[in-house]
């Protein structure tokens, strides 16, 4: 997993059409690459992700959407990807040769309030203030 994924998922090029591109769904494909994670990380990750109820929602909206449209795949928002980005950082906490995923899922319903989409945005607003010099100091 790359360390400064955050940056990459936060500070993406702006959109031609003007439109604010933490809006914008993307493809698995650019969240992994966002992450420098492969598909089936991402995928198992997805799967503990989903104990958030949040992220649960918006992932039956994305389907639903996918569905509707004839897309080949449901996109992910920006929050669905940090939500998973936060998830695979307690998986590279943990040490190998320990299950991860029970651990991980363990940590998660205890600490579900931690990955909520308000925490995302205020997350979001610290990264793109520190961007255009407006914080000195990120927690």
């Amino acid at each position: 997993m790359k360390s400064k994924w955050r940056e990459q998922l936060f500070h993406q090029k702006p959109s031609q059409s003007g439109v604010n591109f933490l809006l914008l769904p993307m493809s698995k494909a650019k969240a992994t690459k966002i992450l420098g994670i492969c598909p089936r990380t991402l995928e198992r990750w997805t799967e503990v992700a989903q104990l958030v109820p949040e992220y649960r929602l918006i992932l039956l909206r994305m389907k639903a959407f996918a569905q509707e449209k004839r897309l080949r795949a449901p996109l992910m928002t920006t929050y669905q990807v940090w939500v998973v980005g936060k998830i695979g950082e307690l998986f590279s906490d943990i040490v190998q040769g320990i299950d991860k995923k029970p651990l991980v899922e363990a940590i998660i319903e205890a600490n579900k309030g931690e990955y909520t989409r308000s925490n995302f945005e205020q997350e979001q607003l610290r990264f793109t203030s520190y961007g255009l010099g407006e914080i000195h100091h990120v927690e």
